[in-house]
């Protein structure tokens, strides 16, 4: 379509955009569109962080997309290392109400999230200037005539105040990242904007604006694309300034990159903002929406939002604002959003989805609930509703209903499906582990190089010593996982238990005291090393031990009991 641009401030005679809209999604702290590949629709995050469009490895086994090497000598990184990749050609891509024959997508990389298949990177987002208003569910690519040369390109504003940021421009790159330069305690800082991605400052970066490593917060261990964890802090920073724009008392994550970056500014900024890159001009045009503009932030500036009223919108457009409102924190205004989406389209099931998110986020799980039986009797194919069904039905103990959905799960889904890992996790929690177990099988057969593939060999080898099966394949998934992660308590602790049921009592405590010296509470450590002492006989080792385990978890001896897991003598009475 055309529109005329019209500018704060200045006339603007003559100049016209041609727009074409791809509508997003917020899902959590993503920004997700669904594009065509070869025909099936495929859901992508929105990442103007990545030099190029990505699939993960699931997903183009799913497509039964052809794979071949890189090119010669080309490498793909991400903010924590490598990213094992390789590449396809796919031959129909619908994209923006139209067709583009053989569009090249590296293939590798971890599960975005969001259910998300992959990435669209800026090879894909680049190509026009690009507008991102992901407060209202759009990207906008955008074709501007010669008038509108040196102009501001923020045409939505009218008397808002809109800032300004020059772009670095780099000649050797067709599309080139979106940075700038800001201040950051005063002191200048290069920052990539960075829309799959959190907000985050490197750690040399913290460092150079006066953050000390005791100013600091440990916070947690973080991925990207690729197959290593880096480290996250959070500290505070007394003030961004950028474009004009300046954010005072800042909480912000800090990281050590494994890539040459000062600063991300991420999914958190691009919400909380209006956003216009101009290729030509190479600026960048931002206007503020409302809500914190930093994900860690108390959120100072009251949340508004200066788009068309609701009574002018329709049902998909008050679904996406709501869902981004919900992003924000806005509950009260995402729900008014979504019911009357609701009210307008009432046979659409993803809009009862989305408001069950609402009601879970306000704790309202019986409402949530409700919301998705009404989706799933309007479309009972809504794999996404039917999990999120089975999990709220987990926690309230409605097994049978738990395993009505997982059935038909199992059924729908193809065996690359992301969700594998869900049911199979619910079956854990289920303690049905003979079920769990060829879920566990499909998920790690498709995801042989996944961030999180640690953690299912941990639950894998768990479910194989439980089930007292298959014990020499437990141990090796229990050794791939120690491997991966040799800091985590609960994977030594259950390659101890495989080695309890191989009657290896001396290895497993040796296993054993090397959990607990990571995590001395951990009460199942706790009562498989009391039960090694028993085998041995030493008796009063046993009886401490198992004593801390009973007091770290009263219900231990039941839980042991019911897992079909060896259960030590009750303790003596007095």
């Amino acid at each position: 379509m055309a529109i005329g641009l019209q500018c704060p401030g200045t006339s603007q005679a003559g100049c016209q955009l041609q727009v074409l809209e791809l509508p997003v999604k917020i899902v959590g702290r993503s920004a997700v569109a669904t594009v065509g590949i070869n025909g099936t629709p495929v859901p992508l995050l929105v990442d103007s962080g990545a030099f190029f469009s990505m699939l993960t490895e699931a997903a183009a086994a799913q497509l039964n997309l052809r794979l071949k090497p890189m090119p010669q000598g080309m490498e793909v990184y991400g903010l924590a290392g490598k990213v094992r990749t390789r590449l396809t050609t796919v031959q129909h891509m619908q994209l923006l109400k139209g067709e583009i024959p053989d569009v090249d997508f590296i293939v590798g990389g971890n599960e975005p999230g969001g259910g998300a298949m992959g990435l669209i990177g800026r090879n894909i987002l680049s190509f026009a200037d690009t507008e991102y208003d992901f407060a209202h569910g759009m990207v906008r690519f955008v074709f501007p005539s010669d008038a509108c040369e040196h102009r501001n390109m923020a045409y939505w504003a009218g008397d808002t105040p809109v800032a300004e940021l020059p772009l670095h421009r780099d000649y050797r790159e067709n599309n080139p990242a979106i940075r700038a330069d800001i201040k950051v305690n005063g002191h200048d800082v290069t920052a990539t904007f960075d829309s799959g991605a959190r907000t985050m400052v490197s750690r040399g970066t913290a460092h150079h604006v006066g953050i000390k490593d005791s100013d600091m917060t440990p916070e947690r261990q973080s991925a990207g694309v690729g197959t290593d964890r880096m480290d996250v802090w959070n500290a505070h920073f007394d003030q961004i300034d950028l474009g004009g724009e300046s954010v005072r008392n800042n909480r912000l994550e800090v990281a050590d990159f494994s890539i040459d970056e000062e600063m991300l500014i991420g999914f958190d900024f691009f919400l909380s903002h209006r956003i216009y890159v101009s290729k030509k001009q190479s600026k960048m045009f931002f206007t503020y929406n409302g809500g914190p503009i930093f994900a860690l932030n108390n959120g100072d500036r009251a949340g508004h939002d200066a788009g068309k009223a609701a009574a002018a919108l329709t049902a998909d457009e008050l679904a996406r604002r709501g869902a981004a409102s919900l992003a924000r924190g806005d509950l009260d205004g995402a729900l008014a959003d979504l019911d009357q989406a609701c009210t307008l389209e009432p046979t659409n099931a993803d809009f009862f989805v989305t408001r069950a998110d609402i009601r879970l986020a306000q704790r309202q799980r019986d409402k949530a609930l409700a919301d998705l039986d009404t989706a799933l009797l309007l479309d009972p194919a809504h794999d996404q509703a039917r999990i999120q069904r089975a999990g709220l039905n987990a926690a309230r103990k409605e097994t049978a209903k738990v395993l009505e959905d997982l059935a038909t799960l199992d059924q729908r889904l193809v065996p690359q499906s992301e969700i594998r890992r869900s049911i199979a996790s619910i079956y854990d929690r289920l303690e049905m582990p003979a079920q769990a177990l060829p879920q566990w099988n499909l998920w790690i057969a498709a995801h042989k190089h996944d961030i999180g593939l640690d953690e299912a060999y941990n639950s894998r080898c768990w479910v194989r010593m439980e089930l007292g099966v298959e014990l020499d394949k437990a141990l090796d998934d229990c050794d791939e996982a120690v491997d991966a992660n040799d800091k985590d308590a609960s994977f030594i602790d259950s390659r101890a238990w495989v080695y309890l049921r191989m009657g290896k009592p001396q290895k497993a405590l040796a296993d054993f005291n090397r959990g607990l010296a990571i995590k001395g509470d951990l009460a199942s450590s706790l009562y498989g090393r009391g039960l090694v002492h028993l085998a041995l006989g030493e008796t009063s080792a046993a009886q401490a031990d198992l004593a801390a385990a009973r007091k770290a978890q009263p219900d231990i001896d039941d839980s042991m009991r019911q897992a079909g897991l060896p259960v030590a003598p009750a303790p003596a009475k007095p």
